[in-house]
């Protein structure tokens, strides 16, 4: 199984790239995020190519014994490809292919339950848009929150202590409202509501948890 390979850049093909590691070339599939996060780099001959470093992800089945490695440019755009892949006939090639735009792009629209943004991905129609809203929507708050730069643990996945609990209801009220488009008031009531049936929420990534998986939201705001 191979986790990261870091090497020198050999080649640049359309969608996918050879990487030279103690003198083997990978030949790497990068979905479009990665493609893009890696424009700046170089091609040339010797040391001048640009060195890069990529999470793998290693594909290989019964059905296709011949190996694929994904590559990611951060583990959590791999971690976020990971749950994509557990959708009903959602391949890890078409995974790949719809990751067009930034995780918490893709997060966010699944938690706001917009097929329609997801049917004008790679690959995505109708039905995949369906069963990636009714499988993800409770599980994709912590990309939410992701942003260029961050880490593979965000913010939200950080225990608040308990004289923190206001601190995450506030962080979670500012996400919902000026990032994933809930109205104030709608947001607070979900917020109210969550920390009523679980009072022991600890962290901004539960209360999202927990205010997606028992309601849908998205569709209180559309009879509104």
């Amino acid at each position: 199984m191979i986790a990261t390979l870091t090497g020198r850049l050999r080649r640049r093909h359309e969608d996918r790239v050879v990487l030279e590691c103690g003198g083997i070339g990978y030949e790497v599939y990068l979905p479009p995020i990665a493609l893009r996060a890696l424009e700046g780099a170089s091609v040339e001959a010797g040391d001048k190519a640009s060195e890069l470093s990529l999470v793998i992800y290693y594909h290989a089945t019964r059905d296709q014994p011949r190996p694929v490695l994904i590559g990611f440019t951060s583990d959590l755009d791999k971690e976020f490809f990971e749950r994509l892949i557990t959708v009903k006939d959602i391949g890890p090639m078409v995974a790949a292919r719809a990751l067009a735009a930034p995780v918490a792009e893709l997060a966010d629209a699944i938690a706001r339950q917009d097929e329609k943004y997801l049917r004008a991905l790679p690959g995505i129609g109708p039905q995949k848009a369906k069963n990636i809203v009714a499988q993800l929507q409770a599980k994709v708050a912590k990309f939410a929150l992701a942003r260029p730069g961050a880490g593979a643990e965000p913010v939200a996945a950080r225990p608040a202590g308990a004289g923190d609990v206001e601190a995450v209801r506030e962080l979670v009220w500012e996400v919902m409202v000026k990032q994933l488009g809930h109205r104030p008031s709608e947001a607070s009531q979900l917020i109210e509501d969550a920390f009523r049936r679980r009072p022991t929420l600890a962290t901004a990534e539960e209360l999202f948890d927990e205010i997606y998986r028992a309601g849908q939201p998205g569709a209180a705001r559309e009879r509104a």
